[in-house]
């Protein structure tokens, strides 16, 4: 959704459902579903518009951000112990073992969905601008944990944060964080932002605890 979305940001001098209509046409274009990613900087009315034509409220998901030098965040790093039977794998490129759990982890089996999330991680890797970093927690070794970092100009974007979820609640969440964003920090990154689902109160409680501060809300409305 995120990469195939609109993103309103001001009135202009159209009218808004000449706008919405215009969007639905080049999306229809393309065979994909309208979506549009709302914040609070959306034209007034919108929301209320898209309701109207048949739109459902979506996704409501928290934007929160830490530094790298923020003390809580060094803290808590440094008071994370990792048990002897942890193994942490960190990779600059994208493999195929990662992959694996990450698909299984966030059940997804349909191939042309696989086919389209292999490529969006593969144009990433493939991105000279960027960093990418991939991370697999392992207990005893067997993958427990993944998540990725990609990093641009100093800021570190923490993505794919997944957990077997035979085993949450056990702390591999933590390590995983943890070891992620101090090898994004090793790598230059001075500021770090990450996206959670608002309703998700484990996973905010833990980022929480590492310094992460809430920045601003957003949804989606989709038919």
């Amino acid at each position: 959704r995120r990469a195939n979305s609109v993103l309103p940001l001001e009135n202009g001098n159209i009218p808004l459902s000449e706008k919405v209509l215009e969007c639905e046409k080049i999306y229809a274009a393309h065979n994909l579903p309208c979506v549009f990613k709302m914040t609070k900087a959306a034209p007034a009315g919108l929301q209320e518009l898209l309701v109207q034509k048949g739109y459902a409220y979506n996704a409501e998901t928290d934007l929160m951000h830490v530094t790298a030098a923020d003390e809580k965040f060094l803290a808590r790093c440094e008071e994370i112990i990792e048990p002897e039977e942890i193994g942490v794998i960190v990779t600059p490129f994208l493999d195929e073992t990662w992959l694996d759990c990450y698909f299984k982890w966030e059940n997804r089996t349909d191939p042309k969905i696989i086919d389209i999330n292999r490529k969006q991680f593969e144009l990433v890797d493939d991105d000279n601008n960027l960093s990418a970093i991939y991370c697999r927690i392992q207990m005893s070794g067997e993958d427990v944990a993944v998540a990725s970092v990609v990093i641009e100009d100093g800021n570190a974007f923490l993505l794919n944060v997944v957990v077997d979820e035979t085993v949450r609640g056990k702390g591999y969440g933590k390590i995983l964080v943890k070891d992620i964003l101090e090898t994004a920090c090793n790598f230059g990154a001075e500021n770090i932002y990450l996206q959670v689902v608002a309703d998700n109160n484990v996973a905010i409680k833990m980022y929480e605890s590492f310094g992460f501060k809430f920045l601003y809300k957003y949804w989606y409305m989709l038919k």
